[in-house]
């Protein structure tokens, strides 16, 4: 597969808080996990702390950003073994296990979409740049945002648009997206946004909300964010660190209330508990860590991100 080279494009956000929260041990090996790998530069950064013979592990639905991403890391002097996985973070557990890993001392993710699929145009995710209406983070997935445009029902389309990105016009999209694919279907990028122009006088914001909406109903982002925590949980070792980053409230609320539910002894409202439930994580900030002014002013996408770290005690 052929792919730019320019890997200078994509700036990492909250680099500093993330390394720091990524704790390495040098009194036992570490196995550091990147369940968003993206073009590298958090695990580049993480892997310069590790110890000789620590493992680290790093997973990406998109095969170009690990073809990037590889390119990046190869340039680094490092003893630490590296394990490339080409697969969705919701399926860490049977990845790993596979490789005979029960357990792992840190992990993180960075919930924000690479920079290349905004700037190119062939990477599906461009408002200014025409391309397909692709959108699939994994190109061996069958649904695709054309699929989803073209095939869904209405009522499936106002959901996305109204409970992902709660678009103040999803009835009126999600009603006339079924009348205009009867006249012709949607194909492209810039098909999407000149109908939203035309038939919703759409502002960039609507826009945006609406090809977002569409990205995570292709690729099942909220779903497999929630199976991919509460395995990543399970996972570590004591003592280990989770450290998410997410752009939006939907993710980050996914993240607080995972996080909150593993903070408790017992979830279930009985007088006498049925569910065994024991805590196995405690926060290290009760508030989300957010980017400084610096870090807004130098990268406007690092505006919108919020991280949260948890320890886990069991």
């Amino acid at each position: 597969m052929k792919v730019k080279t320019d890997i200078n494009i994509h700036t990492s956000v909250l680099l500093e808080e993330l390394v720091w929260a990524i704790d390495i041990s040098s009194s036992h090996k570490n196995i550091i996990v990147d369940a968003t790998l993206w073009l590298a530069w958090h695990a580049s950064e993480v892997i310069k702390k590790m110890n000789p013979l620590d493992t680290f592990i790093w997973f990406d639905a998109d095969e170009r950003n690990l073809i990037l991403a590889k390119q990046r890391l190869g340039k680094i002097q490092t003893q630490v073994e590296i394990i490339l996985i080409h697969s969705n973070f919701e399926n860490i557990n049977s990845e790993l296990e596979a490789r005979d890993i029960t357990s792992i001392t840190g992990i993180y993710y960075d919930l924000w979409v690479s920079s290349l699929h905004f700037d190119e145009a062939e990477r599906w995710f461009s408002l200014r740049l025409e391309g397909p209406l692709d959108m699939r983070f994994d190109t061996s997935q069958w649904r695709t945002a054309a699929e989803v445009l073209n095939y869904y029902e209405e009522k499936d389309l106002y959901s996305i648009l109204k409970e992902y990105w709660e678009e103040p016009h999803a009835r009126k999209i999600a009603a006339r997206i079924i009348t205009q694919r009867k006249k012709e279907k949607f194909q492209t990028t810039t098909n999407l946004c000149e109908f939203l122009d035309k038939e919703i006088n759409s502002h960039i914001k609507t826009k945006t909300r609406v090809f977002q909406a569409l990205r995570i109903e292709v690729n099942g982002e909220l779903e497999t964010l929630k199976t991919s925590l509460t395995w990543a949980i399970r996972l570590l070792a004591p003592d280990g660190n989770i450290f998410v980053i997410s752009f939006h409230s939907l993710e980050d609320r996914i993240v607080k209330q995972t996080f909150k539910k593993e903070t408790r002894d017992c979830i279930c409202r009985d007088l006498i508990c049925t569910c065994g439930h024991k805590k196995s994580l405690k926060i290290i900030n009760k508030k989300p860590i957010l980017p400084s002014p610096e870090e807004q002013k130098i990268n406007s996408r690092s505006r919108s991100a919020k991280a949260r770290h948890a320890q886990k005690i069991l």
